[in-house]
């Protein structure tokens, strides 16, 4: 029952020697599932129409702004540094479509990118659309999905301006500037639209009401929304659909998929009116990521082995053949993805953790023989192709970073492999990789698995225990956690604080037998992991508790909850990003985002044996009376992935049972989603609060 708005009003308590400390009010609130009773006295808090709700996240910031008051020094002289590491003037590596030359560019004091293009054989810079003019008068603004249409005539392109996943499409016509009066609202984040080869149909894809991408629609030039028609729409909501265009430009590729199945659907691109047609039927636990080349479609599929192998088909008339094994199964080799040129195919692989590239010529007879890899230039970084989407390109274009390797971009030559490097982004207050070195540390989980940590310091930094360290760690959805160049990260480092990253399981380093290993009901693998990995750097003097910071956003989230609640005394402070840390009540909730294609991730706690595993491991149900590190948790008042109450009930549960005098810290942007601020600058505010936050808490704001 909902109370009056005086009795609902935060209340706030004195501490002596603080500012006044928030405390939401406690109305108890029993879940009941498998029979049994949950308390959640903060629930709520889900209620964004109570006014309370408002105020006591308002609360919350005022707290933590006079935290960072003392601080606000520091946080100039930080975001000083921040600035001066930023290109004002940055040019894109240009990328060949047709007749023009498409890149984008930042001019001095921008905060979005601009695009532009030049034909090809020479002309004079064309600014095809500048997101600095439409982002004028929103707080928020995220453009992108940008798509020439085939001729170079009209561009498509998609912008929101409240943080929250749904966009809006817009036309303009590049000769003369003038915006179609086409305009489509309520389309998907995730994908780019598609032209059809006709210049003048468009595919899409829109969610649905929990912001499921569900649907396909064909958009013709001069219609109505209302007159779009449905292409394909996905009813299995554990399932979501996503659209591109293979190399070729002969069909429009329609993938619905879950975590683990997919299938696929084609629409031919020169005749786009036409319906789409099965080309891959779904069968439950058959992955398949599919490229089309001369007459063949071409799959990284999981039917030959958990890690993925290379298969082949004829593709009769958009219909599939027999599938024929390319490169036999090796266990070693996790493959992630395929692509199709004209001359070679490219694959994308772990090859024992290590990311890199398969390059094969598919007339050759020896498939296997005459494969090449090239492997990421530098050890230990990240290492993946970068747009390259012209079919008789004779380089892919790729990007490569690590710890001390500026982000590069370069041309990887099909024939041979080598690569010719375009750019490496510049640090224009001057940069000395030789100051520092990169290390790999080798943890060993509860069940003896070897973990990989990354890790960087400046080279003078003793190794005694006595320096400052973040551990960054994810192992979520198989996304691989591999070092990459943060020039903001400098600040940490010249002032002693060592940078790593804990490589667990969940994530895809080792391909998807690494994910399986820390997902559903052995999901509590991946908290384990870090705390091992976290005790390793321990145990080699690399940092001490009393120097340890621990750091995770969204899914990573779950990790700071997890180690909050069973490790407290291993870490000094925490810093948790839009952290999913109430997974349970989200999980047990349909109509929230996300939650029903997860049910593969986290699983469905409606399963007895999913509930009792979530319920032992999520940072919210687990949140005891003890004496918690200093916590600064932030979330994003239009977040639609991690919503804005997840991370508000946990620090409010935290706060009521915290027995210490470490500082507990909750920040919401109203007028931001998932990733915060938007802009280039604006973002390194958010930044220097975090580097600010950590400095203090680690005796090193001075």
């Amino acid at each position: 029952m909902l109370r009056s708005i005086l009795a609902s009003l935060v209340l706030v308590t004195p501490l002596v020697g603080q500012e006044s400390t928030p405390k939401a009010e406690r109305r108890p609130f029993l879940h009941q599932e498998h029979g049994e009773s949950r308390p959640d006295d903060y629930s709520w808090l889900k209620n964004r129409d109570d006014p309370a709700v408002r105020k006591y996240l308002e609360a919350e910031n005022a707290y933590t702004s006079a935290y960072f008051q003392p601080l606000k020094p520091l946080y100039s002289t930080l975001l000083k540094e921040l600035r001066s590491r930023v290109v004002d003037e940055d040019v894109g590596v240009p990328v060949q479509r047709g007749a023009y030359l498409y890149y984008e560019k930042y001019v001095a004091g921008s905060e979005y990118e601009t695009l532009c293009r030049k034909k090809a054989a020479g002309g004079v810079e064309e600014i095809m659309l500048d997101f600095n003019q439409r982002a004028k008068g929103h707080p928020v603004f995220l453009g992108g999905g940008a798509s020439v249409s085939p001729d170079d005539r009209l561009l498509a392109w998609k912008e929101n301006h409240d943080g929250t996943d749904m966009y809006t499409l817009h036309f303009l016509e590049l000769a003369t500037g003038k915006l179609l009066p086409d305009e489509i609202a309520g389309t998907a984040f995730h994908m780019g639209p598609v032209w059809g080869n006709d210049n003048r149909t468009l595919f899409y894809t829109t969610p649905d009401e929990a912001q499921r991408s569900y649907r396909v629609m064909r958009h013709v030039l001069g219609g109505k929304p209302g007159d779009d028609v449905i292409v394909y729409q996905e009813t299995d909501r554990q399932f979501d659909v996503r659209a591109f265009p293979t190399k070729d430009r002969k069909y429009l590729m329609i993938e619905s998929g879950s975590s683990n199945t997919t299938e696929t659907r084609v629409v031919p691109l020169d005749r786009p009116e036409e319906a789409a047609t099965v080309l891959i039927p779904r069968k439950q636990g058959i992955r398949h990521n599919v490229a089309h080349r001369d007459g063949r479609w071409y799959s990284v599929s999981n039917l030959g082995g958990t890690n993925g192998c290379l298969l082949t088909a004829v593709d009769a008339g958009g219909k599939l053949g027999e599938w024929e094994e390319f490169w036999p199964y090796e266990e070693k080799l996790a493959l992630q993805w395929v692509d199709a040129f004209a001359s070679h195919i490219v694959v994308g692989a772990r090859n024992e953790g290590v990311p890199g590239v398969f390059l094969l010529d598919p007339e050759t007879k020896d498939k296997v023989r005459e494969r090449r890899w090239v492997p990421a230039p530098v050890e230990g970084g990240s290492f993946d192709s970068d747009e390259t989407p012209d079919y008789h390109a004779t380089a892919q274009r790729v990007m490569y970073t690590s710890y001390v390797t500026p982000f590069t971009v370069a041309d990887l030559n099909l024939a041979d492999g080598t690569m010719k490097i375009l750019k490496q982004k510049k640090v224009p207050s001057g940069f000395d990789s030789t100051k520092y070195v990169v290390e790999k540390v080798e943890a060993k989980a509860a069940d003896s698995v070897v973990l990989p940590v990354w890790l960087v310091r400046r080279k003078d930094l003793p190794l005694d225990g006595s320096a400052g360290l973040v551990l960054d760690g994810y192992g979520s959805y198989g996304s691989c956690s591999d070092p990459w160049f943060d020039a903001g990260g400098l600040s940490l480092l010249d002032r002693g604080v060592t940078l790593a990253t804990a490589q667990v399981r969940g994530g895809g380093e080792f391909g998807r037998t690494w994910y399986e290993a820390g997902r559903v009901l052995k999901k509590e693998v991946t908290f384990t992991d870090y705390i091992a990995c976290a005790k390793r750097l321990v145990e080699l003097k690399y940092t001490s508790p009393s120097g340890l910071c621990a750091y995770g956003a969204s899914a990573g989230g779950l990790i700071m909850g997890y180690v909050l609640n069973q490790a407290p005394e291993l870490f000094r402070a925490v810093v948790a990003d839009v952290p999913f840390v109430d997974a349970l009540n989200t999980q047990f909730d349909p109509t929230i985002p996300l939650v029903t294609g997860e049910y593969e991730e986290w699983g469905n706690p409606e399963d007895r044996a999913v509930f009792d595993v979530m319920r032992r491991y999520v940072p919210y149900e687990n949140v005891k009376p003890q004496t918690y590190p200093s916590l600064y948790v932030t979330t994003g008042w239009n977040d639609p992935r991690v919503a804005y109450w997840e991370p508000a009930k946990w620090v409010a549960k935290i706060r009521a049972v915290h027995q210490g005098k470490n500082p507990v810290l909750l920040e919401t942007n109203f007028d931001a989603g998932h990733g915060g601020a938007t802009g280039r600058y604006a973002q390194l505010e958010d930044v220097a609060r975090r580097y600010a936050f950590i400095l203090r808490e680690l005796g090193k704001e001075n």
